[in-house]
Order: structure tokens, then C-alpha cells, then sequence
């Protein structure tokens, strides 16, 4: 049972990548407290961990080399099916962990990364499905 499917997927991995780019430049232009060159690489970091999480999971199932024999092809979809389950755990955890820093500390700074778990999520989403449609 699917919750969304592959094309749902896409459409709010776009539409969060929008999200991201927005936040990335309000960093840019209302954090004045750090350098402009080190917002500039803030903004490339935080824009390139969210599409290189999301491109990371979403692109193992492409791999046949799991599928040369019976064992491979069972043990390797399961260890696959478990990597893909840790990361949508772990993106959760992370958005928990980007919330509670931000308001105990009282840096919302913080908040202008909150996209960035959820590439991991999309992308981990984005895994299981494909095995679950194999």
C-alpha cells in the first residue's frame, strides 16, 4: 500500500526544492551577522544536501548487480528495504532535531536548513516504492 506514488513524489520534491531555494535566499539577504561569502557557500550547501539526498536514495534500486542469483536478489532487496526505512526514520529524527535546537536555543536561524530532511525523506520514499514495485 502506497501512501503516494512516484509522481507524487516528484511533484513535492519540486516543490520543496522551490522551498529550499526561497529559504536559501532569504539567508542570503536578511542574516547580516556572517560574511556574504560564507552565506554564499551556506546557501550551496544547504541547496546541494538536499538534492544529493535525495538523488543518493533514489537512484540504488537502478543498480542490477543485486540481481545475479536468487540469494542476492532476496538478501539484497531486504538490506535495501532496511537502508530505505533508516532514512525516513532518520529524516524524521532530523527535522525533530532541527526544530527542538531551534526553539531551546532560540536560533531559528537553523530553520532555513529544515528542507534538507526532507530530500532524505523523498528520496527514501522514493526507494521503497521502487521496491515495492519491483
Amino acid at each position: 500500500m502506497e501512501i503516494i506514488n512516484k509522481n507524487d513524489i516528484k511533484k513535492y520534491y519540486k516543490i520543496f526544492g522551490y522551498i529550499n531555494l526561497i529559504f536559501s535566499i532569504l539567508l542570503v539577504l536578511f542574516i547580516p551577522d556572517i560574511d556574504f561569502k560564507e552565506r554564499i557557500i551556506t546557501v550551496i550547501t544547504i541547496n546541494v544536501g538536499y538534492h544529493m539526498l535525495y538523488w543518493f536514495f533514489s537512484s540504488i534500486p537502478k543498480d542490477s548487480t543485486r540481481m545475479n542469483n536468487n540469494f542476492n536478489k532476496i538478501v539484497g532487496t531486504g538490506m535495501i528495504k532496511l537502508f530505505a526505512i533508516f532514512g525516513i526514520v532518520c529524516s524524521f529524527t532530523i527535522i525533530y532535531f532541527f526544530i527542538s535546537k531551534a526553539i531551546s536555543e532560540k536560533e531559528y536561524i537553523g530553520l532555513f536548513g529544515i528542507c534538507i530532511p526532507f530530500g532524505l525523506f523523498f528520496g527514501a520514499y522514493s526507494l521503497w516504492v521502487d521496491l515495492k514495485n519491483e
